[in-house]
Parts: C-alpha cells; sequence; structure tokens
C-alpha cells in the first residue's frame, strides 16, 4: 500500500511539473515572420524618404542603398521609415539583420520621385494630388498610371500632379513617367461598389455588398442607405455585411472609407410579405407546397420558408407565389416565410400522410359535383369522411390521389374537411356556396327584358330595380322573383313628378341606388335630368337641362357622377352645382366605378379592350387595365388581356374592381392591393344556372349591381333574363 501511495505522488508531481513547463512556454511570444510587402517610392534624390511595409520588421537590421546604410527615422513591426543617404547609388535596396539579408527591391537616384498622394483610396473619376519632385518637363508632358492603367492628367507642375482616377483601375501603386523616366509611389486602394444583395427589403433587412476597397475592420467602413447610417456586421476587403436601418427609404447604397464615399445599385423599400393561402395544408413527404400572397422575392434563395422551424427550399418563385417541396418529418407547426429578413407568420401545417391539395370547382351550389385532389385517401369511398362547413357530403368515388364527392342539399360556404380514420385534412381555402341561379325570367318565359333594357340596380332589402329605354318604366323585381312596374307610365314619356304613380320619364339611361335606397335616374330627350326618388317614393328632379346624360353612378360617399358620353364626365353636387371631371370621350354603355381612393374606371371607347383611369387630381391615365389588342390573359394590368367592349363595372365589398368581359363570358377582377387581374368567374355562350364552370351567359349584358351581401345581379338581355351571381 506504501508503495502504491509513493507512486501516485510521483505521477502527480511529474504532471504538475510538465504543466508548469508548458506554462512557461505559452508565456513566450510568438515570433512575429520577417517579410517585406511593399516600398515607396522607389526613386529619388539623396534625403528622400522611403516608407518599407511588411511583417517582424524592427530597429534591429538596418536598409542598404547598395552599400551604403540609410538613417532610419521611424519604425515598428510592420512598417521602417528611412531616408535615401547621400551618395548612394542606383541598385538594390536590402534589409539586413544579423542572421539574413531580404531584397526589397530597386531605388533609383533621380530628380523625379513621387513622394505620396491624397486621398490614398476613392473610386473612378475622382482627382488625386500626387506630390513628388521632378514631375515638369518641357519635352513631353508627365504620364501617370494607377494599377497599369492610364490615367488622365488633368493638370502638372514640377512638384504635383493632378489626375483622375481611371474607370476600373484596381488597386495598386501610382507610377509616374517623365521623359522616360519612371517612379513609382505607395498603392492606391481602389473602391467600388459591384453589386448588393438583396437589393430589395425593409428595416433590418441584412445587406450584403460586393465590391473592393473596403477596410477589413468593422469600423473603418461607414455605409448609408440612401443618407441613413447602416449598421456594419462584417466587413473584408472585398465584402460588407450591413443592417438596412430604421427609417430606411429607397435609394442608392454608398460605402465611405477613410472619407472617401462610393456609390453603389438602389435598395428599394419593400412592404413585408403577406400569406394569401398555402397549400397543402397537410401532407405527405415529396408533395409539392404552393404559398400565395404578396411582395415575395422573384430569387427563390431570398425567401425562407420553415414548417415548424425546419427550412424548406423555395423551388420557384415569383412576387405572389412561392413553390416547395414538402421533406417530411418537420412535425405539425406554423408554415413561416421571412423574404430579406421581413417575416410573416402563416397558417397551422399539419405532417401527415393525408392532404388536400385542389379543390375544383372551389366554388358550386347544392348538388355541384367537386373533385378533390391530394394524397393519402382512401381507395374506399365510404372511409373518406367529406363535410362542407360541418355537413357531410356524399362521396360518389375514390382513389389515392382524388375523391369525387357532391355538395350537401343544405350547402353553405365554410371549410371543407376530409376524414380518413384519425387523419383530418382541410382544404386550402374556404368552400363557398356560389353559382348562377335565373332571378327573373329567362329564354321563352316572356319577360319584359329586352334589348332596350337599360340599366339595373339592388336596394337594401334585395329587390331589383330594371329601367327600360323604350318604354318610360322602371320595374321592380322582388327577392322570390315577382316583378312588376314600380314607377313610369307605361309608354308615356314626360318629366312628371310626384309619387310613384303620378311619375313620367323620359328615355331612361341608367339608374343607381344609394346607401340609403334613394334612387337617381339620368333621363335622355328633350329635359337630359337626372331624377332623385326617395324610399318614400317621391320623384324629383334633381338636375336638369344637361348637355348629355349618360350613365349615372356614385362614389362611396354618395356622391353623384355622369357620363356625357363625348363631353367627359360630370360631379353633380348636392346644390346643383357642376364639376367637369374628365373632358374627352366617355362610353356610356360600360357605368364607370370609383373606388375608395378615389380612382373612376371608365371605359373610353365603346369597344376598347381596357378601362381608362382619372385619378382623384384629375387628367387621364389610358389604358390602365388591359392593352390595346383585346385577348384573356391574367397577370399584372398592364399585361393583362380583356376582350373588346366591355359590360360593366363595380366594387366588391372589399374594395377590388370587378369588371364584366363580355366577350370571355367571365367576370374578371382587379385587385388594387397588388395590382393582379385574376378571373373570378368564366362561363361560356348560352344560358345555364349552376356552378361558375357551369354557367352559360349571352354576350348581350346590360350591366351588374351589388346586393348588400355581396351577391352580383346581371341584367342578361339577349338571355331576357336577371342573373344572380352567389358569391358566398
Amino acid at each position: 500500500m506504501k508503495k502504491i501511495i509513493t507512486y501516485l505522488f510521483s505521477l502527480v508531481l511529474m504532471v504538475s511539473i510538465g504543466l508548469m513547463e508548458a506554462c512557461k512556454k505559452n508565456d513566450q511570444p510568438i515570433a512575429i515572420p520577417l517579410a517585406v510587402s511593399s516600398y515607396y517610392p522607389n526613386s529619388g534624390n539623396a534625403g528622400t524618404l522611403v516608407t518599407i511595409l511588411g511583417t517582424g520588421l524592427s530597429a534591429k537590421g538596418k536598409v542598404m542603398f547598395g552599400d551604403k546604410a540609410a538613417e532610419m527615422l521611424n519604425f515598428n513591426d510592420t512598417s521602417l521609415v528611412v531616408r535615401a543617404p547621400e551618395n548612394g547609388q542606383t541598385g538594390k535596396l536590402t534589409f539586413v539583420t544579423a542572421d539574413k539579408t531580404i531584397e526589397i527591391g530597386n531605388y533609383t537616384y533621380q530628380s523625379l520621385s513621387v513622394h505620396g498622394f491624397f486621398p490614398m483610396n476613392g473610386s473612378s473619376g475622382m482627382q488625386i494630388r500626387i506630390s513628388g519632385e521632378g514631375f515638369g518637363n518641357t519635352n513631353s508632358p508627365a504620364e501617370v498610371t494607377i494599377n497599369g492603367i492610364s490615367a488622365n492628367v488633368v493638370s502638372v507642375s514640377d512638384t504635383l500632379i493632378v489626375a483622375e482616377v481611371p474607370e476600373k483601375a484596381g488597386s495598386g501603386p501610382v507610377k509616374v513617367v517623365v521623359n522616360g523616366k519612371t517612379s513609382s509611389g505607395a498603392n492606391f486602394r481602389f473602391q467600388s461598389v459591384t453589386a448588393i444583395k438583396p437589393l430589395t427589403g425593409g428595416v433590418g433587412t441584412k445587406v450584403t455588398i460586393s465590391g473592393e476597397g473596403f477596410d477589413g475592420a468593422i469600423a473603418g467602413n461607414i455605409v448609408d442607405f440612401n443618407g441613413k447610417a447602416a449598421k456594419v456586421l462584417e466587413a473584408s476587403a472585398t465584402k460588407l455585411v450591413v443592417e438596412a436601418p430604421a427609417g430606411v427609404a429607397s435609394g442608392p447604397v454608398a460605402v465611405t472609407v477613410n472619407n472617401q464615399k462610393t456609390i453603389g445599385p438602389a435598395f428599394t423599400l419593400v412592404p413585408p410579405p403577406t400569406i394569401a393561402s398555402v397549400t397543402p395544408l397537410s401532407g405527405p413527404k415529396g408533395l409539392d407546397m404552393t404559398i400565395n400572397g404578396t411582395n415575395f422575392s422573384t430569387f427563390p434563395d431570398e425567401n425562407i420558408v420553415t414548417i415548424n422551424g425546419t427550412t424548406v427550399p423555395v423551388k420557384t418563385a415569383t412576387a405572389n407565389k412561392l413553390t416547395l417541396i414538402l421533406p417530411g418529418g418537420t412535425g405539425d407547426g406554423k408554415v413561416n416565410i421571412a423574404v430579406n429578413d421581413q417575416k410573416v407568420e402563416g397558417p397551422q401545417f399539419r405532417d401527415q400522410n393525408l392532404g388536400i391539395t385542389v379543390v375544383n370547382p372551389a366554388t358550386g351550389l347544392a348538388g355541384t359535383k367537386v373533385t378533390i385532389t391530394g394524397a393519402g385517401f382512401s381507395t374506399v369511398a365510404a372511409e373518406n369522411i367529406v363535410t362542407f362547413n360541418g355537413v357531410q357530403a356524399t362521396v360518389e368515388s375514390a382513389t389515392e390521389t382524388s375523391l369525387i364527392v357532391t355538395t350537401p342539399a343544405s350547402l353553405t360556404s365554410g371549410q371543407l374537411v376530409v376524414k380518413r380514420g384519425t387523419l383530418e385534412a382541410q382544404a386550402p381555402n374556404e368552400f363557398f356556396r356560389a353559382g348562377v341561379q335565373t332571378l327573373f325570367g329567362g329564354p321563352g318565359t316572356g319577360s319584359f327584358i329586352s334589348y332596350t333594357s337599360t340599366s339595373i340596380a339592388v336596394d337594401s332589402k334585395g329587390n331589383v330595380y330594371v329601367a327600360s329605354r323604350s318604354d318610360a318604366t322602371i320595374r321592380k323585381i322582388t327577392p322570390d322573383g315577382q316583378d312588376a312596374i314600380w314607377t313610369g307610365t307605361l309608354n308615356v314619356f314626360g318629366s312628371k313628378n310626384g309619387t310613384l304613380a303620378e311619375a313620367t320619364f323620359g328615355s331612361i339611361n341608367s339608374i343607381v341606388i344609394d346607401a340609403n335606397d334613394n334612387m337617381y335616374v339620368s333621363e335622355s330627350g328633350s329635359s337630359n335630368n337626372i331624377r332623385k326618388i326617395t324610399p318614400a317614393g317621391i320623384v324629383s328632379t334633381w338636375k336638369a337641362g344637361l348637355s348629355y346624360s349618360g350613365q349615372v353612378f356614385l362614389n362611396k360617399a354618395g356622391e353623384v357622377y355622369i357620363t356625357q358620353m363625348y363631353y367627359g364626365i360630370l360631379k353633380v353636387h348636392a346644390n346643383g352645382a357642376t364639376e367637369k371631371i374628365f373632358g374627352a370621350t366617355a362610353s356610356d354603355v360600360c357605368r364607370p366605378t370609383i373606388d375608395w381612393a378615389g380612382n373612376i374606371y371608365f371605359l373610353n371607347d365603346d369597344y376598347n379592350p381596357y378601362l381608362s383611369l382619372v385619378p382623384p387630381a384629375g387628367a387621364a391615365i389610358m389604358q390602365y387595365i388591359g392593352q390595346s389588342s383585346d385577348g384573356y390573359q391574367d397577370g399584372p394590368r398592364s399585361s393583362a388581356l380583356l376582350g373588346s367592349g366591355l359590360s360593366g363595372t363595380l366594387l366588391d365589398l372589399e374594395g377590388n374592381l370587378l369588371i364584366w368581359d363580355k366577350w370571355n363570358y367571365s367576370i374578371r377582377k382587379y385587385t388594387l392591393g397588388n395590382g393582379e387581374v385574376t378571373t373570378m368567374m368564366k362561363a361560356t355562350s348560352g344560358y345555364q344556372d349552376g356552378s361558375f364552370d357551369q354557367a352559360k351567359f349571352s354576350a348581350g349584358i346590360g350591366g351588374l349591381a351589388m346586393g348588400k351581401d355581396g351577391s352580383i345581379y346581371v341584367l342578361d338581355i339577349n338571355n331576357a333574363a336577371v342573373r344572380k351571381l352567389f358569391l358566398r
């Protein structure tokens, strides 16, 4: 036992001694290798100051000009300043220590010498002042190069040259050539900002700036975004990483080094992204996911998508849509997106084998056949439980990737859900009870509606009104489809005011109803009036003697506007005063619409395939939505295609513009938030009610009106009908 204790004590002592020796060794400074990187100038007279740069330099060596030692004026580990000795000879410049000699380069004794220049860094086009001697020459002008690139010489004296930094010079020595003699000075640090990434973002976006001539120390670089100072996070000679500052605005990014500013590309401020939908909301590995929204980057790598904290690479990217492939194994959690460090939180995702990718059609009425596409369905139809807003539907057939179901009789708008065993999957969007039903009339019904039916309006109770140019009447159609003459005397034209039964009208061009159920009627003929009908049924002349009365329409505040064909658009104030809003042609076959900001969208000519716009300030902007050629194409308003001649416009409850594109048998939606034109409903020619994919309309549409619940009423003239579009 005693031997064991003695052994352990000896072992501990040896380890302790070893550690002490190691500590002593670690306390010794690490030797810096001796090396010379550059020197300047490489010529001059005796007494010229020469700077030598490198590492491991010290006063323990001496600098030799040939065989003459130079006086050392200043020194540290990275630089030496010496004075060229008297009686020195042109030749080698060396650094000599006790045990080695390092060749620095050659030094030429001559009158030409570049002593220095200022500034020592900057970008192309700036001027530098080169000081020295021997620059003056009567034989030929002095020449200057920077990094071997010829620079434009602005002025020369014997001791001073002013020159411009050439394009793409790069960093390198400043050289002066006079009468065949050359002198090289210090290296000029060329500054440039070649790129920034990303080019868009907001406060806090991390931006990588690429270029050259930056300072390797963070504190040596001052970066601003359109004048706002930014925080520098990383720095090297060719790359900076910075953070877009608070209050950032669109404009150029600039880098300042040693008080020299270099302007780079512009950074564009964009709002944070938004998520409109994520498809699917559940699913297995390998299934495609689509995210729709706004303000995404068109560069896939600038959109960081995470599911439950797991980053999923983006496959394709547009400003409004991202696609990716589900990796599986993410677990259940939120779908989040960071676009250039601007973040938005999306819906919950379920990592499971059951998922819904497409519902077609996405709207319908009771009895509509709906195809649900996805993954993980049971091939036994009865094992898939499908509900629409909680009401179970009939599953007609099933495969692993597709279900065909019939919507229930008590269909209402709401969430579509598929259950299989313990798994449950939601559709990406709600299923809307939407489709087309005929409220009144139809082919062969003897309906009063004909090509002389000019306008349609709907009140707050769901009553629909149809005006007729040919018989001077306005008919009322109740929500259950019953019709009667509401006001005007059949085939009696006049301008008599009074009760609904007493009043007579001229040739009625259009009608519109405000939020308080007041109706405004424009009539042409000898009077060209605007008549007003109150909810109590009293008819009066609201404005008389217009040059031409076309389509009457209202803004959000209920103020009255009217088209005047070749005379433009007029605003009619409540006191009877009028204000010219637009002075050129405005078609009266398509009712204009005013959005919530006061912009007026109108058809300039009956056959134009685009809408024009009058902003609140005046002066029309032509071809605002659509192009000069007709066609059918969704997309940004400037590239979207509409058919020739449009039959009506109105605002939906969210403030977006709906356009009846008659020759494409469709309702096109212009979303003011993102400037995109999409198709809300695409029908075909003919007459048929049903879901939007089954509906048929004629090209003879006499106008649109929107009910309080958001339903759209269509005056389908050629089908002699009033059709109702359920949107929810």
